[in-house]
């Protein structure tokens, strides 16, 4: 699977793909019955199938036959997907900053006592022996 791929999920791929990383193994209709649980404009069976589809066509999913159902799973962990779409972020839009992207994310936000705490714990881990972050 290309890169390019993985950073161009539609907002309705990765919908559909957030299913199948809380799920595991599912069927074309589980996932059409979470999406329509949750949203107020409901999609159709075809419409979440034809999805699934391209997804697997694209090396998102794989499936197994048992009889004549088909059980998808994702080919690509949720985390490595995470990274790949903020790495193409934080090249295309804060020119490859990190130190620019986070404080574009920390401006606009309320960040709560729990949240700074654990920012400043991922940063540094070890208060007595300096920085945890990469040279």
């Amino acid at each position: 699977m290309s890169s390019r791929r993985s950073r161009n999920l539609s907002p309705a791929n990765l919908e559909i793909m957030k299913v199948i990383w809380e799920k595991g193994e599912v069927t074309v209709n589980d996932v059409f019955e979470i999406i329509n649980s949750r949203r107020k404009h409901k999609l159709r069976r075809t419409t979440v199938q034809v999805q699934m589809n391209r997804l697997e066509e694209y090396g998102w999913l794989s499936h197994r036959a048992e009889g004549r159902a088909f059980f998808y799973s994702a080919v690509k962990e949720r985390q490595t997907t995470r990274k790949d779409i903020l790495d193409d972020i934080k090249n295309r839009v804060f020119g490859g900053s990190r130190a620019d992207l986070v404080r574009c994310l920390l401006e606009d936000e309320d960040v709560t006592a729990e949240e700074a705490k654990e920012l400043r714990r991922l940063i540094n881990p070890n208060p007595d022996g300096g920085v945890g972050a990469k040279p």
